[in-house]
């Protein structure tokens, strides 16, 4: 039984590469949304702020604290099947969520159901594509995390047109059978056809300078076979290996390499032993997965960066809940204050493939960068006060803070292959997507109160600015906690 490679980084693998940009242009447009339908929840169902914005908190810190949970289950079902959940999850929720008429019922619905089914098809995106490409995962990230940039363009004109056409209940509606897309997208997602993907074997083969890698279908170079039982065959093949001069070999020849090389194993074909093997350390994997988590938080820094996330989550919960009420109180329009959205996105979009393209250059750090787009995302959130007392300053924010705040996004599965490796992205992406839940969720209803306090909304907009501030001094300190470790 051979298994090519024609998929990675090529074929198919762009297939999947537009499915998750899909995933994430409806994630994005349902992440947003909160902003746009809060001004319209206050004025149809609860005139209190505070309690209003724990509709949006609670959706976007669902959506980001569901990662442990969504590793849990791709593990169990696939990419294929978890996206396909996540799309009927977004579906019931925001259709439930149209039947409500209370803060308690929203934050049920469109909080906890949809923001579950929202951070399922999150994980899929963010892990899917290291299965399918090597030299270029990076352009495959910025391709499909700019995904987010779109539906937040999008949101802001449609969500208003169907409001005033429709009021909340039918928005929530038409938005529910809008996201119920996802389903088709996670079906597009097939498994890689290479047998590396299926287990977590590895093979560490040394070779000459100038030749190719043996990779798995994850791109990692060839992964450790961690059975006992096969000690004796992986050094044969190894051997068998190095006999080569072959610059390239593809995994589809491991079987056949294992074969000749099993010692007084010929009743037992090479497939099986591979079957046996992955499923050996698949469950040996199962059982470690707390000790795994609990050991990636001293590994190059990695906590570090959590704590930036948790810093960088606040602050951009604020901006994405609050903006849109703010400019209405500063004076704009209902249809004003959406379309902030829509200027956002533009820039959004290009900051997310550029970042994308400018991590795919060693010579520029994913550090570095995401430190650089942290820092002005943060300083353009504290020129608000200044740029908020017309709608033209309003939309020139809007395109500094797009411009900025969409890259390190990009960035986040980069990272984390830097710091603790691919064979353990999915974990460490899982993780990373708690820590955004925790700044999302307390983000929106810390700015509310500061503005019910102070009675200055620019207060609050100044608090999530240094956020992104304190965000981007704890991610410059993880090259420090690299070389201590």
């Amino acid at each position: 039984m051979e298994h090519p490679r024609k998929d990675i980084d090529r074929g198919y693998a762009w297939v999947v590469c537009v499915a998750c940009f899909a995933m994430q242009v409806l994630c994005g447009a349902l992440n947003s949304s909160p902003g746009v339908i809060t001004p319209a929840i206050l004025d149809e169902v609860d005139g209190d702020l505070v309690k209003v914005s724990w509709v949006g908190s609670t959706l976007l810190g669902t959506y980001s604290m569901s990662g442990p949970l969504a590793g849990i289950i791709q593990g169990k079902i696939g990419n294929r099947w978890t996206g396909v959940l996540a799309g009927i999850l977004m579906f019931v929720g925001l259709t439930a969520a149209s039947f409500c008429r209370t803060v308690t019922g929203l934050i049920l619905t469109f909080g906890v159901i949809a923001g579950l089914g929202s951070g399922l098809a999150a994980n899929v995106c963010g892990v899917a594509p290291s299965n399918y490409f090597n030299k270029r995962l990076q352009v495959a990230y910025g391709i499909c995390m700019s995904g987010g940039a779109v539906g937040m363009l999008a949101i802001g004109p449609l969500t208003v047109q169907l409001l005033e056409m429709y009021t909340l209940s039918g928005a929530l509606l038409i938005l529910g059978a809008i996201v119920f897309n996802v389903c088709l997208a996670g079906a597009l997602i097939r498994p890689s056809s290479t047998p590396m993907q299926e287990g977590s074997m590895s093979i560490d083969l040394a070779r000459p300078e100038g030749t190719e890698e043996i990779c798995d279908a994850q791109g990692e170079p060839a992964m450790k076979m961690q059975s006992q039982y096969h000690v004796s065959t992986v050094e044969n093949t190894i051997a068998k290996f190095e006999q080569h001069d072959e610059n390239h070999c593809s995994p589809a020849d491991l079987p056949r390499i294992v074969k000749d090389n099993s010692p007084g194993k010929g009743n037992e074909t090479a497939e099986s032993q591979l079957e046996h093997s992955s499923h050996v350390t698949t469950e040996n994997s199962r059982s470690r997965i707390l000790p795994q988590c609990v050991s990636l938080f001293c590994t190059n820094g990695f906590f570090l960066y959590l704590l930036s996330i948790i810093f960088w989550s606040l602050g951009d919960a604020v901006c994405m809940v609050h903006l849109p009420n703010f400019a209405e109180v500063k004076g704009s329009t209902p249809a004003q204050s959406a379309s902030l959205f829509t200027v956002m996105g533009v820039p959004a979009l290009c900051s997310g493939l550029l970042a994308g393209f400018a991590s795919s250059d060693p010579v520029i750090g994913n550090i570095i960068l995401h430190v650089g787009l942290l820092g002005m995302s943060g300083v353009s959130l504290l020129l608000l006060p200044v740029l908020s007392n017309t709608y033209s300053l309003q939309m020139i924010f809007s395109v500094l803070y797009g411009t900025y705040s969409q890259g390190p996004f990009t960035l986040v599965s980069p990272i984390c292959i830097e710091l603790i490796g691919r064979s353990q992205l999915a974990i460490g992406f899982g993780v990373c997507s708690f820590s955004f839940g925790l700044g999302y969720t307390v983000g929106p209803p810390i700015a509310s109160l500061i503005y019910q306090s102070t009675g200055v909304y620019e207060y609050s907009f100044l608090f999530s600015g240094a956020c992104f501030i304190t965000s981007a001094i704890l991610a410059l300190c993880i090259p420090l906690a690299k070389k201590s470790t």
